[in-house]
């Protein structure tokens, strides 16, 4: 089992097609206290992001831009802004900040069906 903190979640990070995915909306405390509870790799890909989630969580988020690829039991965070941007833009710290975000903490789960 890994665990993955990410700024986004694709279905092309599955390995496996026949997967369940169990989403559950988090709180940052949540989120805090699971990553300090255990060994996480960081795939947030830009250093804004990574410097709000450090100041948001009270720890240090590398930045890690890297594909990952989701196996059965693999957990990933993931840090959603809760509005589309224009394609081709990356925003600042201040841009980021007055987006509403939402934070979910994603389980890929074996089909049983």
């Amino acid at each position: 089992m890994s665990t993955y903190l990410t700024n986004a979640f694709s279905l092309g990070m599955l390995t496996e097609s026949d997967v369940v995915v169990h989403i559950q909306e988090i709180t940052p405390e949540q989120l805090k206290q699971e990553l300090t509870a255990s060994t996480f790799v960081s795939a947030v890909g830009h250093e804004s992001t990574a410097d709000i989630l450090s100041k948001l969580l009270g720890i240090h988020i590398l930045i890690n831009r890297q594909a990952i690829r989701l196996k059965e039991n693999d957990i990933v965070y993931v840090y959603q802004l809760l509005q589309r941007l224009p394609e081709g833009i990356v925003l600042n710290k201040e841009e980021i900040m007055q987006i509403n975000f939402k934070i979910y903490k994603v389980t890929i789960l074996k089909n049983s069906l």
